[in-house]
This record gives C-alpha cells, sequence and structure tokens, in this order.
C-alpha cells in the first residue's frame, strides 16, 4: 500500500493519505470523536486499504487540536478539518469525493460534504445534541464530579470547552439529494434527518464499539460493504493522481517541532519531538501508547507530554507498535500484541535504531506499554515512569491470547462464575494473593528488581484501582526494599487519589502530565 504521511493545513492536520496508481474516486475517512477514536483506529486503516484496493484515494487525519495535529482552540476544527481534507484529495487530482463517518464521524461526515459528494454514515447518532448528551452521562458514571475543570469538560477520552459543545450540539442530519448510504445494526434506523437514504444493515458495530479497546473485534464485513458501495458509486474511469504537498515537519510553535520517524525491521511509526537549541547530550524520552491505543482520543496526552518535555530541553520519541496505530499491515483477523515477545522485539529495534546511552534514556508507559518500559533491557535507562501499571508478568503471553482471556473474564460463563464463587469462599486470602503474584499478573520485586538493582530509578503513577493491585502484589514489600537514599535504583510510588486507570479524568492527567516532567528534569537537572 502507498500511504503518504505528514501535515498540511494551518493549523495543520497530520494526514495519511493512500493513493492507488491511478484514483477512480476518493474517500475522505473521518474520525470519530474521542474514544470512539481509539476504538476504530485500526478498522479504518483496514478501511484505507480495501478502497486502494479497488482503485480509490483515501485521506484519514489527525483533526487540527487533536492527536497528532497541531493546536488548535477554535470550535469548528472537526468540520473544518474534513473540508481541508477533502480540498486535499483534489490536489492530488482526485476528481469525485465521498464521506465516509462512523459513529460521531458520521455528524462531522454529513456536515463537511458538499453538493455533489457522496456520504456514507455508519452507525450514526441520531444528531450531536444526541451523542452529547448520551456522551455526558457516561462520562457522569465513568469519571465522576471532577469532569469539569475551569469550564472545560471531559467526556470518554475528549475534552471540550463550551463554544466546541456547543458547535457540536449543534451538528444534525439534512435531507440528502446526492448518492448516501447509511449502514446500521439489524434492526435499527438511520437518522430522521438524513430523510429517505439507502440503508444496509451490517454486523459487528456493536462488537468493535460497544466495549473497551481491548475487546474491540475489526468488523471486516461491514468493512467490505462501506468498499462495495463506494466501489459501485466511483467512476470506472481512473485519473492519474499524484501525492498532495505534505509538510515533513510541523512547528508546533516557534520553540518545538516535529517529524516522522521509522524504527527497526518492521518499520515502526513513530514521531519524534525536539525543541530549539537542544543539547547534544540531552535525554532522550521514549513513549509507548497504553495497550494498542493510537495518539488519539484520551491516548493524545502523550502529544501534550512530548511537547512539554522537549520545551524542557529533552528530545521525545512516541511511537506505535506493532498491531498499534500506524505500524504494521492491518488485518481483519489479526490477534492483539498484549504483553508479547513481539512487542519486546518492538523495544529492542527502537532503543537500537537511537543508540541512546543508557545514562540519557528515559523510558515512560502507560498500562501495558507500563510493562514494556519496566521490562529489563540490555543497558537499563537512567528512568523509568510507568503510568496505571496493572500487570507484572515476566513471561510474555502468545499473540491474542490476552485479549481473549479478558472477554471471558469480561463476559463469564455461568460455570466461571460457580467456580469464582467456590474460590473466593473456600480459599483463604493470602493463599489467593500468593497464588496471584505467581499468576499472569506476577508480582511487583519480581518486575521491578532487574531494573532497581543496576540503578534505575523507576515512578510509579497509579489511581486506586492499580495502587491496590501493586500493593496486593507485594507493592509495599518492594517500596520498603527499594525507597531509601543511597542505592543505586530507587522505588517511588505516587497515588493519584481521585485518578482512574484509563485516565478519562482530568485530575489523573494532570497529574501525570506535571509528575513525568518533573522526574525527567529532576534526574537530568542540567537541561531543565
Amino acid at each position: 500500500m502507498s500511504t503518504h504521511h505528514g501535515w498540511s493545513g494551518s493549523p495543520a492536520l497530520r494526514v495519511a493519505v493512500q493513493l492507488p496508481r491511478a484514483a477512480r474516486a476518493g474517500v475522505v475517512i473521518c474520525p470519530p470523536l474521542g474514544q470512539e477514536g481509539i476504538i476504530a483506529y485500526r478498522t479504518l486503516r483496514l478501511l484505507a486499504d480495501g478502497l486502494e484496493a479497488r482503485g480509490v484515494a483515501s485521506v484519514r487525519y489527525d483533526p487540527s487540536g487533536r492527536g497528532d495535529a497541531a493546536p488548535d482552540t477554535r470550535p469548528d476544527a472537526q468540520v473544518r478539518s474534513a473540508e481541508h481534507a477533502a480540498a486535499l484529495l483534489r490536489s492530488a487530482g482526485v476528481e469525485h469525493v465521498t464521506f465516509v463517518g462512523l459513529a460521531s464521524a458520521a455528524l462531522v461526515a454529513a456536515a463537511a460534504a458538499a453538493d455533489g459528494d457522496g456520504l456514507v454514515v455508519w452507525d450514526a447518532p441520531a444528531s450531536g445534541r444526541a451523542w452529547l448528551r448520551g456522551q455526558r452521562a457516561l462520562a457522569a458514571m465513568t469519571i465522576g464530579p471532577d469532569r469539569v475543570v475551569d469550564g472545560v469538560e471531559s467526556l470518554i477520552g475528549i475534552d471540550v470547552d463550551p463554544a466546541e459543545a456547543d458547535e457540536l450540539a449543534r451538528l444534525t442530519f439534512a435531507a440528502r439529494q446526492d448518492p448516501t448510504v447509511a449502514l446500521v445494526r439489524p434492526g435499527s434506523r438511520p437518522p430522521r434527518g438524513l430523510g429517505a437514504v439507502d440503508t444496509t444493515e451490517v454486523t459487528g458495530s456493536a462488537e468493535l464499539l460497544d466495549g473497551s479497546s481491548l475487546v474491540a473485534v475489526i468488523p471486516g464485513s461491514a468493512v467490505e460493504a462501506v468498499v462495495a458501495w463506494v466501489d459501485a458509486w466511483a467512476p470506472t474511469t481512473a485519473r492519474p493522481v499524484a501525492p498532495p504537498p505534505l509538510h515533513e515537519v510541523l512547528d508546533v510553535d516557534t520553540r518545538v517541532s516535529e517529524r516522522i520517524v521509522r524504527f527497526g525491521p518492521d518499520d515502526l511509526f513513530a514521531i519524534e519531538t525536539v525543541g530549539s537549541g537542544q543539547a547534544e547530550h540531552a535525554p532522550v524520552v521514549v513513549l509507548h501508547n497504553g495497550g494498542a491505543e493510537h495518539r488519539v482520543g484520551v491516548a493524545d496526552f502523550q502529544v501534550q507530554l512530548a511537547r512539554g518535555l522537549a520545551r524542557d530541553g529533552a528530545r521525545v520519541v512516541r511511537v506505535d507498535r506493532r498491531g498499534t496505530g500506524e505500524s504494521s499491515a492491518v488485518a481483519a483477523d489479526e490477534r492483539a500484541l498484549f504483553y508479547t515477545q513481539e512487542w519486546l522485539d518492538d523495544q529492542s529495534a527502537v532503543l537500537d535504531a537511537l543508540a541512546t546511552p543508557a545514562e540519557q534514556l528515559v523510558l515512560v508507559g502507560m498500562c501495558a506499554g507500563a510493562w514494556l518500559a519496566g521490562r529489563d533491557t540490555e543497558d537499563p535507562p537512567r528512568l523509568v515512569v510507568e503510568i496505571s501499571p496493572n500487570d507484572y508478568r515476566r513471561n510474555t503471553a502468545q499473540p491474542g491470547t490476552y485479549a481473549e482471556s479478558f472477554r471471558t473474564v469480561a463476559r463469564p460463563s455461568p460455570l466461571r462464575l460457580r467456580v469464582r464463587g467456590w474460590w473466593n469462599a473456600l480459599v483463604p486470602e493470602p493463599v489467593r494473593e500468593r497464588v496471584a503474584r505467581r499468576g499472569s499478573h506476577g508480582g511487583v520485586i519480581g518486575h521491578l528488581r532487574p531494573l532497581v538493582e543496576h540503578g534505575t530509578d523507576v515512578v510509579v503513577i497509579a489511581a486506586p484501582e492499580d495502587a491496590e493491585l501493586f500493593d496486593r502484589l507485594g507493592g509495599r514489600r518492594a517500596e520498603r526494599r527499594w525507597s531509601g537514599e543511597g542505592r543505586s535504583g530507587r522505588l517511588q510510588v505516587v497515588r493519584v487519589a481521585d485518578g482512574d486507570h484509563a485516565m478519562f479524568s482530568p485530575v489523573m492527567r494532570e497529574a501525570t502530565l506535571a509528575e513525568v516532567r518533573s522526574r525527567v528534569a529532576a534526574a537530568f537537572p542540567v537541561h531543565a
């Protein structure tokens, strides 16, 4: 597949343009908002691959102000970015354009589509107001009363100020005269505002969107339904196309710039952030994604962190491991690589390519990325920061097994429920704890020993649920053993009382940003 990465526009979008040698048409693939965007990322990559195979160009993008795009505080960024993406396709030589919007992105796609454009809405909400109302209810249950700070409210994976909230609430659907199709769940109907449009029932939307990113399943048949509709809509004649002009470097501001880099034999996608006047021996910080999540939705805290660290004098690399974001090919049946040897190999490939002396190296990761950052490397880094760690296993998992076991636990059979009740009732708690430490979760001391005993300082940033697991798996003993002065490596634990594992809470995100920057500055004071 021929994908061209870079930035475009002002404020700039981060874009991925896929072009066949000659294109029959082009598709703007609008990204869903917040957590929906995290969950759907690989699905939309698969869609772009399917379109290219049919001779259709496409553009995927992070809208300005979100993900890896440039900062943007204007409330109309979502629709404006979709319109710019369409203009980018036309500048490449594409004449006919259709917009595809999944879930909340259906509202953006409908608003951006002009007369003559096609439109595909997939699992669309009734209106922007209805979507916002549902997200607020979910956020109130998930985050709690602290989700609004200085007028900015945190939804699930997206922060919006009052002006943007009003803009999103105004998004709605209007009757369409141009080619339009609505993909709906079995037994459902498209939004009324679209009027009488072609409707196709597809399966898999619930399995993709109605849970966490860990259990999401790419709906291959639904993706193929979108590709088939676009294939039928597009002209049969292909026109020559050429890569549109993209910026290879994003100047975030006068002090910080970013560029796309690739690492290792698997060509891992990453973004490097540097500050002006950076010292030759500046610390190098590698940021690991949480789980298999690209830097959209709540995961774009990494972007803010990287740019802040660069202003502090560090060189920062945020990387997509295989099976994540823009790295490695996508397949409908791909197996999640949680806690696998493949991810350890990816970290080794990045560190080998960077060739950073251990005393200048910092590894920072969230959730599964925390496990990866905390694994012993050939040359232990100066500092490791584990954010929301919840697994301390020493043995790696086989591809797909962690996600499959998580689905089993999340949706237990009646037999499993009976066995679990018997186990909790009859087996003493100390025994259960010892078994847990030996099980797939592992133990804190075994996880951290290779680092701290070789001179690495380790900082654990944990919300209550992760702190409880940390303590249960031997964390308190680890603190007593390694928190004293005068040791080659130290362990420090930051407990965020009002935080949450997924970092939906603004309290957790702000605490994490402040802690990581202060710990890096303390470890490398000459660069602060």
